[in-house]
């Protein structure tokens, strides 16, 4: 049975590193974002901005004839412009909330109807943010405690063949923690905590981040929360 993963933000970080390890498994990896750097005969990239809704709406997921077991990882998100609510542009408010909420929420939708029969497995990538109030990250905060709230709605439905979780992965060593590393510390007051995450090696790494989700994705049945947090994930 071929096994098949979808995946968000296959560009850089977490996603790019996981697409790379399921290749490995033997995987047909489908990828979904703005640039690619992987070239492998089994991954199938998508050019596409997820923050663009028309192009989130036309997205059509394959559909293999024989496909019995599926993944999808929402993983593409954006930190957004660090800046007191206040401050943000308009612009900036609703380009955020499309990338990291809008479009993971359709392509949920889109997942479930499209795979009704099959098994399937539904990774939201959540965070840590979401359960705290972080200066200068309203949007970022606000669109990942909404990201696990729609995992435990879609949990509680019990769609026929689905396993859900949300998984937040902590701090890791992305494009995402060099933006807020760049930030300005006038408006940023938590600066030089993300700087010492760095400076110290505390970072994770993605490939890290990536055995435990391939290890989740072989245990899903093992897990007992929809919530999952990566630290508390186990290679052993």
């Amino acid at each position: 049975m071929q096994k098949v993963a979808i995946i968000t933000g296959t560009g850089g970080g977490i996603g790019k590193a996981t697409a790379e390890l399921l290749l490995k498994e033997d995987y047909l990896v489908y990828g979904y974002s703005r640039t690619n750097k992987i070239q492998h005969p089994n991954f199938t990239f998508t050019k596409i901005d997820l923050s663009n809704l028309d192009a989130v709406k036309q997205l059509q997921f394959p559909k293999e004839s024989s496909q019995q077991d599926i993944l999808l990882i929402n993983n593409a998100a954006t930190i957004g412009s660090i800046i007191p609510f206040d401050r943000k542009e308009t612009n900036d408010i609703i380009h955020e909330y499309y990338l990291n909420l809008v479009a993971p929420t359709i392509l949920c939708k889109k997942f479930i109807t499209t795979y009704s029969e099959d098994k399937k497995l539904l990774i939201n990538i959540g965070s840590g943010a979401g359960n705290s109030p972080i200066h200068s990250w309203s949007t970022y905060c606000t669109t990942k405690a909404a990201i696990d709230m729609l995992t435990g709605v879609i949990a509680e439905e019990n769609h026929k063949n689905l396993t859900v979780f949300s998984v937040h992965p902590g701090v890791v060593d992305t494009n995402m923690q060099s933006e807020i590393r760049n930030s300005n510390p006038k408006n940023f007051p938590l600066l030089s905590k993300f700087t010492d995450y760095y400076v110290q090696d505390k970072l994770e790494s993605t490939k890290i981040v990536a055995q435990k989700l391939f290890h989740i994705i072989q245990n899903s049945k093992k897990f007992k929360h929809n919530i999952l947090l990566i630290r508390d994930v186990s290679l052993n």
